[in-house]
């Protein structure tokens, strides 16, 4: 009796399994084979009739995607194929095409499949059709494809100074950088310390990465925006490789430090009614100095000359009249701007102490003896011809 129950039972589900396989549905054909985010794919479902007494028609066959897929227009009702009938044995490929969401990660992606159908069959001459529907589901994996953006912290470098700067590496793709290497590539202007070859190996989407990185800047660099590049590459999760070259801007300021120009007595001469004074500023930094004025405070009075512009090692002097004696305490103040109309000053002070010379109430003694003798030569000379004369009279 069970041996009995066993071969009804096994009966009814091969009946029942002949019954669900009548219409094949293939798993889908599809092209790229390697779906990315942003790809149009290419789908193709062949429809077999695997009953080999009757004749199906009317099939219909829905697709129905989930995110990330989209279907597109290709058949007169979206996402519906229309097949008219099948003889027994008979095949048909219907056709639709999808499209993948740009910002899509990495995973697998579910379709749905349905196909409906009459079965029919015919009995006693007569056709008896059945209606019946199998529906499917799929799964399309999508390789998400890794980007990269890469942020300075601060670009601003000194020129003959050795600066270390973090490069903020960020994936912004939808998968995965395998193997990631990045190479930095400066110029004849500013150079990569170290090397410039860094491993990072895998970054996930939407992870970063932070790179100290050593730069320096030759000293005759001008000011300005310089580009070094970084090359990155990776293997993407799809096994390819790839990569990806970024420029990054970094800027060239000259600095001018507080000690850069320097300030001189060069000279001073006691001139009797006054007192010329030189003063000179020199340059002593790599930047230039620009719109130089010095004003000199001699206790008290002011005195202002326009110097201009001065380059690297590059100096100059400016004289001044000063009407005072004695002690003189002369402030002078330089002030000067940037390239970029920064102003700054510089100050310094200078004690010196000029007598005035007396004036002479009466004739020097030397040009007094000096007259006496010339009128001694006069006379001396008027008195021997006065005798020459009267010696050739008398003759």
């Amino acid at each position: 009796m069970k041996k009995l129950l066993v071969i009804l039972i096994f009966l009814i589900w091969s009946i029942l399994l002949y019954s669900a396989q009548a219409m094949q549905v293939d798993n889908p054909q599809y092209q790229p084979k390697v779906i990315h985010p942003g790809d149009d794919v290419d789908l193709w479902i062949k429809i077999t009739n695997n009953n080999y007494d009757d004749e199906v028609k009317d099939v219909v066959v829905e697709v129905t995607p989930h995110y990330p897929f989209e279907l597109r227009q290709v058949n007169p009702v979206k996402g519906k194929a229309e097949i008219s009938h099948l003889n027994p044995g008979e095949a048909d490929t219907v056709y639709f095409k999808l499209h993948v969401d740009e910002n899509a990660p990495s995973r697998d992606y579910r379709i749905d499949v349905k196909v409906s159908y009459d079965e029919v069959d015919k009995e006693d001459g007569k056709e008896i059709v059945h209606h019946k529907e199998i529906t499917k589901i799929y799964y399309l994996h999508v390789y998400g494809v890794a980007s990269f953006e890469i942020d300075v912290n601060d670009t601003s470098i000194i020129p003959g100074k050795t600066k270390t700067i973090r490069l903020d590496i960020k994936n912004v793709g939808t998968g995965n950088a395998k193997y990631l290497n990045i190479y930095l590539i400066g110029n004849n202007k500013i150079n990569i310390l170290g090397g410039g070859s860094y491993y990072i190996g895998c970054l996930k989407p939407n992870h970063q990465y932070i790179l100290p990185v050593k730069v320096y800047a030759v000293p005759e660099i001008e000011d300005g925006i310089y580009s070094i590049n970084a090359r990155l590459f990776w293997v993407g999760e799809d096994g390819n490789q790839y990569n990806l070259t970024i420029p990054l801007n970094i800027k060239i300021l000259k600095k001018i430090y507080k000690n850069q120009p320097y300030i001189y007595l060069d000279d001073v001469e006691n001139k009797g009614d006054y007192v010329e004074i030189t003063v000179g500023v020199a340059n002593r930094g790599i930047s230039k100095i620009k719109h130089c004025v010095m004003i000199l405070n001699a206790n008290g009075k002011i005195y202002t000359k326009y110097i201009g512009d001065l380059d690297e090692d590059d100096y100059d002097t400016s004289i001044f009249d000063v009407d005072n004696f004695g002690n003189i305490s002369i402030k002078t103040t330089v002030t000067y701007f940037d390239d970029y109309h920064n102003q700054y000053n510089i100050t310094k002070t200078f004690n010196i102490h000029v007598e005035k010379a007396k004036k002479e109430e009466s004739l020097n003694l030397m040009y007094i003896i000096g007259g006496i003798f010339a009128l001694i030569v006069i006379l001396y000379v008027i008195k021997r011809r006065k005798k020459k004369l009267q010696e050739i009279e008398e003759i």
